[in-house]
């Protein structure tokens, strides 16, 4: 009986050592299923002493530069479930960086220096299903291709990236995709995108987004959680409405200058008074609404359809280069009066005075006319003169002369 007692121990041995004493140089290690080597400065993953057994591994705030084949293969661990290797200065991924860890569900590779992800990178991940890559300013998304491979991922975090705009085939190679935030940027249209049909969560927060695409809900069937909020969207298109208010439960549309206008209130108003939707919305413009819940249409005027007073709208006039410029109230639509118009009465005095000049050119015409008329009548009477009284003497001695023969 000892003896087989002390064949246990001997297997037991390695057991024990291994989930208290195996953790790497200067790292931190509060169980065996955690591996702590964050705010270190070293340059690439420490690949010592590392227990068979860690889960979450945490390499953040370092300086490492990149993630090669061998950065998590060297650390003997096939285990792993969580990576944090955010606010480091990694710009490059090899295709191949974590290749093997089949049980990985999260990677933060947030504020990073990112410029591009290998498309094929976590392809082979079969478990992962949260990827976070926000903050990296650089980052850019492939035009006419897949931004990444992976049928298990559900959660993809892409804010504060500098994004200015989402390809369609982006998210092309992300079947199950089911969130999706691409706050902060700067996207200015949201089109229709391939891919997208098991989201439920979107956030497009802090945004310049000014117009929506009409499919854009019609590609996402179970969008239920819908964040539009601190955008530049001042009006919504009605043909939307159906898709959109499967979302109105949970949807945020705070902070966008909606525009209270007769079009907004006979048409998106109507359709949500109808079918006892709230959309919560909040005029911006024209200025007697400024601040006023949308519910303002009961007051607005535009049951004949007609809209709101143009006076009102009309924040400033200014006269430039010949042209009235009439600038609205803050993002009030443009389209209810052009830019600029032409004003005919400044053109007509261009002309006049044009007119003036010509007439004052042909005055100083007609008097050179009349003084040469004039000299030349002179210069004919007094020739005639000469002849009659014959010629005048230019000396006097001749004159003389001619005198006495007389």
């Amino acid at each position: 009986m000892m003896l087989h007692f002390g064949e246990v121990f001997v297997h037991l041995v390695p057991i024990i050592l291994d989930a208290r004493g195996q953790c790497p140089t200067q790292c931190r290690c509060p169980s065996s299923y955690v591996a702590n080597c964050a705010s270190l400065a070293l340059s690439k993953v420490p690949t010592d002493r590392f227990g068979r057994h860690v889960q979450n591994l945490d390499i953040s705030d370092k300086v490492l530069v990149s993630l090669d084949e061998t950065s998590l293969r060297d650390i003997g661990v096939v285990s792993l479930v969580q990576v944090n290797a955010s606010r480091n200065l990694i710009n490059d991924i090899h295709e191949e960086a974590f290749l093997g860890q089949s049980k990985l569900q999260a990677v933060d590779l947030s504020s990073n220096s990112l410029t591009y992800i290998e498309p094929k990178a976590f392809m082979r991940n079969p478990s992962l299903e949260r990827l976070s890559l926000s903050n990296n300013k650089l980052l850019t998304l492939p035009e006419g291709g897949p931004f990444l491979y992976s049928k298990s991922l559900r959660v993809l975090e892409l804010s504060n990236c500098d994004l200015s705009h989402i390809p369609p085939d982006t998210f092309q190679k992300l079947p199950n995709l089911q969130e999706l935030q691409i706050s902060h940027n700067k996207i200015g249209m949201l089109y229709n995108v391939q891919g997208v049909e098991h989201l439920t969560a979107l956030d497009v927060s802090h945004n310049y987004l000014r117009g929506l695409d009409s499919d854009i809900f019609t590609a996402s069937p179970k969008l239920i959680h819908l964040n539009l909020s601190f955008n530049k969207l001042s009006a919504l298109n009605v043909t939307m409405m159906p898709q959109l208010a499967k979302a109105i439960s949970t949807a945020d549309l705070s902070g966008n200058p909606w525009v209270c206008d007769c079009v907004m209130f006979n048409t998106v108003y109507a359709w949500c008074r109808n079918k006892s939707v709230d959309l919560g919305l909040v005029c911006s413009s024209p200025p007697k609404f400024k601040d006023k819940p949308w519910t303002v249409y009961e007051n607005a005027g535009c049951d004949d359809g007609e809209n709101t007073d143009f006076a009102d709208l009309v924040e400033t006039v200014t006269i430039v280069d010949g042209n009235l410029s009439l600038r609205s109230h803050d993002n009030y639509a443009q389209q209810t009066m052009p830019d600029s118009v032409p004003i005919p009465m400044q053109g007509q005095q261009v002309t006049s005075n044009l007119n003036y000049f010509h007439i004052s050119i042909g005055l100083v015409a007609v008097l050179l006319c009349l003084l040469t008329a004039a000299g030349v009548v002179w210069y004919r009477l007094r020739s005639l003169t000469l002849r009659r009284t014959g010629p005048a003497c230019s000396d006097v001695e001749m004159c003389h002369l001619s005198s006495n023969n007389t």
